[in-house]
């Protein structure tokens, strides 16, 4: 470095010392203030810069003995001294900083709320829930250095319930009884002889029950969870073949709809039969609230527009007898047997598992049979029917349990 380039670096410098000269002068000790947030940065340029007249301290030194330094030195050391001022500040500022956060975090209402006592887990003997008993127990009474031998044997003795607690150990300590459990319930192949069995013991669903479904995608999904923990994961072969289980444990209605969301020939996947599940639920609980929202309409307000009301007596002359039919079938619903299951139940159609467990054709035909409104299920013909209800899947004039395909044969989308 020349002799002209080591004094522009020394001024350099030295502006730098000003500038945190300055702000150490006007900090302002306020609690989460900006300038608390600043101290690491001052610091850290305080030490660059102390390493830096280090440097250049070398390179006056380095210069022939003949070239003139005059008081250079001088100004680098008062520097230098300048600069280890500063830094003491600073340190003293975060260090008052850090005493104050601690002091508040002491004075904070928070730690004076008394916390619940927490309950020991407990286990009873299921092959599936040691690992996660025995995690918790460790987490809450086996780590604790607090706790001698003798109190965590006697707190693992009383998280033992059934015939658990009558398993005996070659020591009468803690890590022996521990040691006992984990031999007889770490047992990989019988968790996953578990885990398999549960999703083949599924219980096959016999109509468009959305909790029902909801169960069934719980339980897969929780034993697949518990499948990949114990290192088993999911393959191609493995999800084609629990899919084609699950696919005959739902009822005939979702089967033939996930069919036809199939876009390609491929083999589905599992998470997106899971999927379409899940979506199948939504689209269960919308109609059903739908429904029955419809059905909670009086039938006395069902005719209060003229318009409505010349439709039913056009009705009513045309076909009397059809009518009177109808009518008397909606008076005597909850006293007659259902005209669908014949079973002395109260309940709406849209509710009757028999007429659920129907296709969407029969439930047509059923419906026109029994003189059933083919938008709402409710007993009045479908011309005079004013329920805004429509189909939530095509939005026509029909009740979405009645709902077909395109490649079926069509059921009218506009009352008949």
């Amino acid at each position: 470095m020349t002799i002209t380039e080591l004094p522009r670096k020394q001024t350099a410098y030295k502006n730098k010392l000003k500038k945190i000269e300055q702000f150490v002068n006007a900090f302002q000790a306020v609690h989460e203030t900006q300038d608390y947030i600043e101290l690491p940065s001052k610091l850290n340029s305080i030490n660059d810069i102390l390493k830096e007249l280090d440097n250049l301290q070398k390179d006056y030194c380095a210069l022939p003995g003949k070239v003139e330094l005059n008081n250079s030195m001088d100004i680098l050391r008062d520097m230098e001294e300048d600069a280890e001022k500063f830094k003491v500040s600073i340190l003293v500022f975060l260090s008052k900083y850090e005493e104050q956060k601690t002091e508040n975090a002491k004075l904070s209402p928070k730690s004076h709320i008394k916390l619940p006592d927490l309950l020991l887990p407990t286990f009873s003997g299921k092959f599936q829930e040691f690992e996660n008993s025995k995690t918790q127990f460790m987490s809450v009474i086996g780590n604790k250095d607090s706790l001698n031998e003798s109190q965590k044997l006697m707190y693992l003795k009383s998280a033992l319930k059934n015939e658990v607690a009558l398993i005996q150990s070659d020591q009468d300590n803690f890590d022996s009884l521990l040691k006992a459990l984990e031999n007889r319930y770490e047992n990989k192949k019988a968790l996953v002889d578990i885990h398999i069995a549960g999703i083949l013991s599924i219980n096959k669903l016999h109509n468009e029950n959305p909790t029902q479904i909801k169960s069934l995608i719980d339980t897969v999904r929780n034993h697949m969870r518990s499948l990949k923990n114990l290192k088993f994961e999911s393959n191609s072969l493995s999800d084609a073949i629990i899919l084609h289980i699950l696919n005959n444990k739902i009822d005939k209605e979702s089967q033939r709809l996930f069919q036809l969301s199939l876009t390609t020939t491929q083999v589905p996947s599992l998470q997106g039969f899971l999927s379409f599940l899940d979506v199948r639920c939504t689209q269960l609980e919308s109609v059903i609230k739908s429904d029955f929202a419809a059905k909670s309409i009086p039938i006395k307000n069902k005719s209060t527009s003229g318009v409505n009301n010349s439709r039913w007596k056009s009705f009513l002359t045309k076909d009397k007898n059809k009518t009177s039919n109808a009518v008397e079938s909606f008076s005597n619903q909850g006293q007659k047997a259902c005209v669908i299951c014949n079973q002395f139940k109260k309940h709406f159609v849209y509710i009757c598992e028999m007429f659920l467990n129907h296709s969407p054709l029969k439930r047509y035909k059923l419906c026109k049979k029994h003189n059933i409104c083919t938008n709402c299920l409710n007993f009045h013909p479908s011309k005079s029917c004013i329920s805004k209800s429509r189909c939530q899947i095509c939005s026509s004039f029909h009740n979405t349990k009645l709902h077909r395909d395109k490649t079926d044969v069509s059921i009218p989308s506009t009352a008949e």
